[in-house]
């Protein structure tokens, strides 16, 4: 009896920790609620906070879609791409996108979930990007 709950909390760890799992967690839609950009000095180099732009990132097991726009609504950026989550390593690759500077880029991203946030930090190009997303649905 003691082997078969030993056995039964292993698989049940080994699912837990699964790619399969760890995607469930961010399947759906989400609003940024606030980012921050610092270069390599630590210093703030740019911010979003009240909304002052808008953005949202749809997600399935692997695939993502995000547009972003401004208080106004004109589209200023969109784009898509396949995701990996494995526990608090993000990875985005982009594959479709309205700026070409972003095509073909992957972002590796340390994430985490946090009062009903998902938060995730990493680098582009030497900037420091500390994005909080909230979902939605």
């Amino acid at each position: 009896m003691a082997m078969k709950k030993l056995f039964t909390g292993l698989a049940l760890l080994l699912f837990m920790f699964s790619p399969w799992a760890s995607a469930g967690k961010l399947t759906g839609a989400w609003e940024l609620e606030y980012a921050i950009y610092k270069n390599d000095k630590g210093e703030v180099v740019g911010e979003i906070k009240d909304k002052a732009t808008l953005s949202r990132k749809v997600l399935s097991d692997n695939h993502f879609t995000f547009i972003t726009w401004d208080k106004s609504g004109k589209f200023t950026v969109a784009g898509s791409g396949t995701y990996t989550l494995k526990g608090e390593s993000y990875k985005e690759t982009v594959d479709a996108t309205s700026e070409a500077r972003l095509m073909g880029k992957t972002y590796d991203f340390n994430c985490t979930f946090k009062n009903g946030l998902w938060i995730h930090k990493g680098l582009e190009d030497g900037i420091l990007i500390e994005e909080h997303w909230r979902k939605i649905n």
